[in-house]
């Protein structure tokens, strides 16, 4: 439990400002959105934080949004 708040805390200061992040009760899922532009919406679903981390840390990549 302490590793999953330790990384739940990196997340959100990585990625808290950019992305939405919320983890689901029904089914254990992980969603980060993010809406670079009115227009635009993007959106990562995971079934792990750390899967969701990765998806994160890929996405920040490709769209340009360094640590």
């Amino acid at each position: 439990m302490a590793d999953t708040q330790r990384l739940l805390t990196d997340v959100m200061e990585r990625y808290g400002e950019s992305w939405s992040i919320s983890r689901s009760d029904g089914p254990d899922v992980w969603t980060a959105v993010c809406r670079p532009t009115p227009a635009a919406l993007h959106v990562l679903v995971a079934h792990s934080l750390p899967e969701l981390s990765e998806k994160l840390e890929k996405a920040s990549r490709y769209d340009g949004q360094g640590q």
